[in-house]
């Protein structure tokens, strides 16, 4: 790591915990309820922290309003970046709600908590726990990979949440997610695959104190269509992974302005609004 890209990373992470304590004495004083409320107050603060880390974020497709939305799954970021386009009501693994303060602030956005392995006796609590995020009217975004990856491909859909689908009448869309970087020249050699990707045994400390050094990091978001093939939750679940592989297919073939990193394997933030670019 150059000796600039590592004062970016040391101002950069100050500013990060600065925002996150920040967060957290707005919460006690504007004391959002817990679900709907809380995920557009997360809205806010998300949308504050990605502009003033210097991330700039690309949609395209119309952004959901409601229902269940079906994502690939690259890092950490992937859920900040998506909060900061529209408020969600996020699934995510139980040891996010052990992390400091980004655990406290997951969950009053109303966050499902799944237990990776858990088995069928985690599964009521689970299938309540969506129901009434559901019900809440926003759209719940949930990652099927069931893990992060470097990108280079997408992994099987897993099909327990997309039971819930079902079971609640709601419409599933999918979104493709993907990063890029400026040139290696200003960060140094950094790729996305290692350096803003997130999977495997990476340490989550090193990792995001390397990530906030970057410059130029760009993120483009897809949203598809509705999934219309739901006979049940094996046919939902791979007609789910062949939309997102066409869309993310599609995204590859996208001018992006510098190089990027999305599987063709795999492969305004406001409804109605084709194409939105910001740094937010």
């Amino acid at each position: 790591m150059s000796a600039l890209r590592w004062v970016r990373s040391v101002w950069r992470s100050f500013l990060f915990v600065a925002l996150l304590v920040a967060a957290v004495v707005d919460c006690k004083i504007r004391r959002p309820k817990v679900g709907a409320e809380g995920a557009v107050w997360i809205h806010g603060w998300c949308r504050r922290i990605v502009r003033v880390l210097g991330f700039r974020c690309e949609v395209e497709g119309r952004v959901p309003r409601g229902g269940a939305v079906a994502s690939n799954h690259l890092s950490y970021l992937d859920i900040l970046l998506y909060s900061s386009v529209q408020p969600f009501v996020m699934v995510a693994k139980t040891e996010v709600r052990g992390w400091p303060l980004l655990g406290w602030l997951t969950a009053q956005a109303g966050t499902v908590y799944v237990q990776r392995g858990g088995g069928p006796k985690t599964w009521p609590g689970v299938n309540a726990a969506m129901a009434e995020a559901y019900r809440s009217g926003l759209p719940v975004l949930f990652f099927p990979e069931g893990t992060t990856t470097d990108g280079a491909g997408v992994l099987p859909f897993r099909r327990g949440l997309f039971h819930s689908v079902l079971n609640n009448g709601v419409s599933l869309r999918t979104a493709a997610l993907r990063y890029s970087l400026e040139n290696d020249a200003v960060n140094c050699g950094a790729s996305v695959g290692e350096d803003v990707c997130w999977w495997g045994e990476m340490g989550f400390t090193s990792h995001i104190f390397r990530l906030l050094g970057l410059r130029g990091l760009m993120a483009q978001i897809r949203f598809g269509e509705e999934v219309m093939q739901r006979q049940d939750r094996f046919v939902l679940s791979e007609t789910a992974q062949t939309r997102y592989i066409t869309a993310s297919r599609m995204a590859s073939l996208c001018a992006f302005g510098c190089p990027s990193h999305f599987s063709s394997k795999a492969s305004s933030a406001r409804a109605g609004t084709a194409i939105a670019t910001s740094s937010i």
